[in-house]
């Protein structure tokens, strides 16, 4: 009898111990995985086979129609885009962007915020059309793309200190200066999170292209996505090998918030063919924004960022219509 009871406490013991290692190694390897998410996604230095599997934005293969445009982008923009601008902030420290004087002297400023694994190069379709409208354009280096100087992407969390950068050293240098914001989805989320902010009245008006609503929220859907699995544990995983990296709280983006104490007139634009960032994200924006003067445009049939591209006439109408109230 003695034995017996003996017996079962050790196998109970046992157990116990059985189940805390497979509990711990279990939540390592989530943790892990996480770990490896997270350098896929936000390391901008890691094999690029790993990013453009995370984003459909500049895939041939995602925008047949639109493959002699794409290659014209860069192209305008080596033509026209001088040297790289450097500027320091305490927040932000050193960013780059390339600024492009209106033909004339203007007081109409843009500031274009480039998408997720892309770079300004990648603005030059908005640039072309702003330029000929006589704005001086500045086209910044978001956070770990093109000539920035860190290599973490934040999802526009921090490209957010970015714009505003951009936005003082444009008041300095014009204080007459009427400025727009105007960025294509992770840029689209900078411009947001910026109206969110006590923004100089120079700040005339924003347009967000394909913005998603919280960064929470985007990260779960691309991950039923691409793979069809909860959100739980993966993202909790990837959040905390975040925070831990000092990036950014995945939580804490969250544009939807700050378009809600927006005061900047905001316009909305998103594809209805878009699944990466889904097209519904855009009505839900709307409805929370806060400015007194807001507008929205759906693209039909357009994907992922491809909205100027599927239908540039009614894309700029809009746009151009829009603006044309504050300036």
């Amino acid at each position: 009898m003695i034995r017996a009871v003996s017996q079962q406490g050790d196998d109970t013991v046992f157990s116990c111990k059985t189940f805390i290692k497979v509990g711990v190694g279990s939540a390592a390897a989530v943790l892990g995985a996480g770990a490896l998410v997270y350098e896929c996604a936000l390391n901008t230095k890691v094999n690029g086979f790993f990013i453009r599997r995370l984003d459909r934005i500049s895939s041939a293969e995602d925008a047949p129609d639109c493959e002699e445009d794409c290659q014209r982008d860069p192209a305008w923009m080596e033509k026209h885009k001088g040297e790289d601008q450097v500027i320091s902030t305490d927040v932000t420290g050193r960013v780059h962007a390339y600024i492009i004087p209106s033909e004339r002297p203007s007081h109409k400023w843009v500031v274009l915020c480039h998408g997720y694994n892309a770079s300004p190069e990648n603005t030059g379709v908005y640039a072309e059309h702003y330029h000929k409208r006589g704005f001086n354009c500045i086209c910044p280096s978001m956070r770990g793309w093109g000539n920035d100087e860190t290599i973490y992407c934040t999802m526009g969390y921090h490209d957010k200190d970015i714009c505003m950068a951009w936005i003082d050293y444009i008041v300095n240098r014009d204080p007459d200066a009427e400025i727009v914001l105007h960025g294509y989805s992770m840029g689209a989320v900078a411009v947001m999170l910026a109206t969110g902010e006590a923004l100089p009245p120079q700040v005339k008006a924003a347009v967000a292209d394909c913005g998603f609503t919280s960064c929470w929220e985007q990260y779960a859907n691309v991950i039923k996505y691409y793979t069809k699995l909860p959100p739980f544990p993966l993202l909790y995983a990837v959040n905390a090998a975040s925070i831990l990296r000092r990036n950014f709280n995945i939580r804490k983006n969250v544009p939807i918030d700050a378009v809600s104490r927006s005061v900047t007139p905001t316009l909305f634009l998103h594809g209805t063919a878009d699944e990466f960032v889904p097209f519904w994200m855009m009505d839900r924006l709307y409805d929370a924004c806060a400015a007194p003067k807001k507008a929205k445009q759906s693209i039909e049939g357009a994907d992922h960022a491809q909205a100027v591209y599927k239908d540039p006439r009614l894309y700029w109408k809009t746009v151009d219509g829009f603006l044309n109230d504050f300036q």
